[in-house]
């Protein structure tokens, strides 16, 4: 009988046993993803290079992109770095010997919260004697009576992630404030926010703030750009968070700078908005009357004395840099 070999030559795929199962739920982008993703030389790879990594080789967008990484995260074949260090910790107890004490509860198949059973969550609720109470006000955030499987959430952010009881209300009131009052949309909001590292109430109510402008305002801006239609970079989803959040520039600046991109380069560019507007925050211009001020200025110094005075070079530099024109032009 004739027998078919896999020629390896100098380099092996290696896929987890699982794939198979999934073969045929999968679709061509999922498994194209898969694969080019499982040919990094790293196992634990840079989620952002690899996406950047697949988008320039394949002809598929970001969105499809993480579409696919999305299907296997939630088919367990994928799993954060966090997460599988979770899973490995867990796999340690379960090799504790026998009559040894274990209640890690078990992990959903995507990386989720735990599924506590009926008594693992009495355990909990025994363990933390002030979950009741925060149960309650949660329940008061959100205006309704939490099942079992909302409590066991509530459980989950406390006990699993660790956050206390303030930064689980101010995860709850955010929810409520975005409109997305779903358990599963609160469990991924404070997935994401753990695995920044953002756990306590000072920062997470600052970064929490940040996303609701991003969601109000960013809208605009990417219709400003031509990318409403598309997914974000991640560049460029940290620029338009720095111009909103850190700079805190109003719709009326932002548009100052897309219309001088425009005008010097003859289309809306990210990168070249961006550099305007980080030279404009470095010179203290912080509303848009101190940016048409200063370019006024600027303007009627080189037209009333043309160059034959001795002005501020640093003030004239920065402006020049920021029309992007090279030095004595």
């Amino acid at each position: 009988m004739k027998r078919l070999l896999f020629s390896y030559k100098n380099e092996v795929l290696t896929l987890p046993a699982e794939v198979v199962s999934f073969v045929g739920k999968a679709g061509k982008k999922e498994i194209a993803v898969l694969f080019a993703l499982a040919a990094e030389p790293l196992s634990r790879v840079d989620l952002d290079a690899a996406i950047d990594k697949i988008e320039t080789a394949r002809a598929f967008t970001r969105g499809e992109i993480e579409s696919a990484l999305s299907f296997w995260r939630g088919a367990g074949i994928l799993v954060t770095e966090e997460n599988a260090q979770k899973q490995e910790t867990t796999m340690a107890k379960d090799a504790l010997p026998s009559g040894a004490v274990d209640h890690a509860p078990q992990l959903i198949a995507d990386g989720g919260l735990p599924v506590y059973s009926s008594e693992e969550l009495s355990e909990v609720l025994e363990r933390r004697n002030n979950l009741a109470s925060l149960v309650n006000e949660c329940q008061q955030v959100y205006g309704k009576i939490f099942n079992t499987s909302e409590v066991r959430v509530i459980a989950g952010l406390a006990d699993y992630l660790g956050f206390d009881d303030e930064s689980i209300v101010l995860i709850l009131s955010h929810c409520v404030r975005m409109g997305k009052k779903s358990m599963r949309y609160v469990e991924k909001t404070a997935i994401s926010l753990h695995d920044e590292g953002i756990v306590d109430a000072a920062a997470l109510e600052e970064r929490l703030q940040n996303i609701e402008m991003m969601a109000e305002k960013s809208g605009k801006i990417r219709a400003m750009f031509g990318a409403a239609g598309r997914s974000l970079t991640p560049k460029e989803k940290k620029m338009i968070e720095s111009w909103l959040c850190r700079m805190q520039y109003a719709d009326d600046v932002i548009e100052r700078a897309w219309e001088i991109t425009v005008d010097s380069i003859g289309e809306a560019r990210f990168s070249y908005t961006n550099t305007i507007l980080e030279r404009w925050y470095a010179e203290g211009y912080r509303t848009l009357r101190d940016v048409d001020r200063a370019i006024a200025e600027y303007k009627r110094q080189k037209k009333d004395h043309k160059g034959s005075f001795d002005t501020d070079d640093f003030f004239e530099a920065a402006l020049r840099r920021t029309y992007g024109k090279p030095e004595g032009k």
